[in-house]
């Protein structure tokens, strides 16, 4: 009993701020995922929650604090054509303070045409270039969750490098992405384009940290121990935190 307080207590310190309501997700400690652009096993994202997309896509994220603060992503679009005009978006509210425009703790990571990175901050109003390290391949792949060939996204970057980055959740996010060959279809995105696009009150939200969901048919004795596993991840990701916070610089 005291183990599974101390966990709920760890898994509420973050704040719930400004986000678009019924997109929400929790920040999971998975496994280190190989950033290749496909499922290197089988096994690779199936201990994080997926969040579907109109049918058409898909994203999953997890935290690997193996050497860093390294936000991974994976996303997944049907579709199969290669154009210069199709594009993957992740964007992060680091602060989660919302706001009607993005600030200087929103980032937004955009690929074009399935070559080219380019890496975006908020001025107030608007977006303006910057720079930030990332490690991304996009590949034309099969996986556990589509059988037909489709683009796949693995992305991770290290939150450390931004100003917000030795902070827990709570973290606005917006994920996008856009087929060239079928416009009719428009913006596939989470929240939807048409709210969500360059406002990040109407984000979706990471809105704490934890224990990934347990498997179907995992016994009580592994959910204790799976929960003592967070309980000493949070731990080392709170003194992590407390150690570098001075690293970071006031902004980029």
């Amino acid at each position: 009993m005291l183990l599974l307080c101390s966990l709920i207590l760890i898994v509420n310190v973050a704040t719930t701020k400004a986000s678009e309501a019924g997109y929400t997700f929790s920040e999971y400690y998975g496994d280190t995922a190989t950033v290749d652009g496909k499922w290197t096993s089988t096994d690779e994202w199936h201990d994080v929650t997926v969040q579907k997309m109109s049918g058409v896509a898909l994203f999953e994220y997890k935290m690997d604090i193996t050497s860093g603060y390294g936000m991974t992503w994976l996303l997944e679009f049907a579709d199969k054509t290669n154009d210069a005009g199709d594009r993957w978006q992740i964007c992060v509210d680091g602060s989660a303070d919302g706001g009607t425009a993005p600030n200087s703790n929103d980032y937004k990571f955009e690929i074009s045409g399935h070559t080219t990175l380019n890496v975006y901050v908020g001025t107030g109003t608007t977006w303006a270039a910057t720079t930030a390290a990332v490690t991304w391949v996009n590949t034309l792949t099969t996986t556990p969750h589509d059988s037909a060939t489709h683009w796949v996204l693995e992305l991770v970057f290290d939150k450390s490098q931004f100003s917000w980055g030795a902070n827990p959740p709570p973290h606005g996010v917006r994920i996008a992405m856009y087929d060239a060959s079928n416009p009719t279809q428009g913006w596939v995105a989470w929240p939807p384009e048409a709210i969500s696009k360059d406002n990040p009150s109407r984000w979706g939200l990471i809105d704490t940290y934890g224990a990934a969901p347990a498997p179907e048919g995992l016994s009580i004795l592994s959910m204790v121990l799976a929960s003592t596993v967070v309980v000493l991840s949070a731990s080392y990701y709170l003194r992590k935190r407390s150690k570098t916070a001075n690293l970071i610089p006031a902004k980029l």
